[in-house]
């Protein structure tokens, strides 16, 4: 409810609920002021602040999502670098020469670059780059809160489809 409320992204029947639910008691509009510094990466007091204890910092979720964004790193990275090898290489069948014995010992495929090494490392750091810049965009402005709601919510309409055609055919 917090976050559709945040992202502006609630029904007006859910805008209706978020009202009542914020004016019942001074609990949740201070909860929904803390909820809305987090999610604009506001500090919230003092106490954030503080030096954090090794339990703290070393806590199972921070490590799962420190895993889970270099993972996804590495993996952009990885896709990108391909990519652009992909991009400026072609493969080409050996010519009939000495190295060959002109063609009867088989023609080998060779990988022929379209540009030098050093470009090819260039542009993908430049693309890598952009690519994680636009991640890390998409994680840092809850985006994909956004998404998982809406991939929540077809996956819901769905299974009711398909509940009501297999009750129509059972019938």
């Amino acid at each position: 409810m917090l976050s559709k409320h945040l992202s502006d992204s609630e029904t007006q029947r859910e805008a209706v609920v978020f009202l009542t639910w914020i004016n019942e008691n001074e609990k949740n509009k201070e909860l929904f002021t803390k909820a809305k510094k987090i999610w604009e990466g506001v500090e919230i007091d003092q106490v954030m602040a503080r030096t954090l204890t090794l339990r703290e910092r070393f806590s199972k979720k921070k490590i799962k999502d420190f895993i889970v964004k270099q993972a996804i790193g590495n993996f952009i990275g990885f896709v990108v670098g391909m990519w652009v090898t992909v991009m400026f290489s072609h493969h080409v069948l050996e010519k009939r020469g000495l190295k060959n014995l002109f063609g009867l010992a088989g023609r080998k495929k060779v990988v022929v670059n379209d540009a030098p090494e050093w470009l090819q490392g260039l542009l993908s750091i430049i693309i890598g780059f952009i690519a994680l810049e636009l991640v890390n965009y998409f994680f840092q402005s809850k985006k994909h809160l956004v998404v998982r709601d809406y991939l929540i919510a077809l996956y819901k309409t769905l299974k009711t489809k398909v509940q009501r055609q297999s009750e129509a055919g059972n019938v």
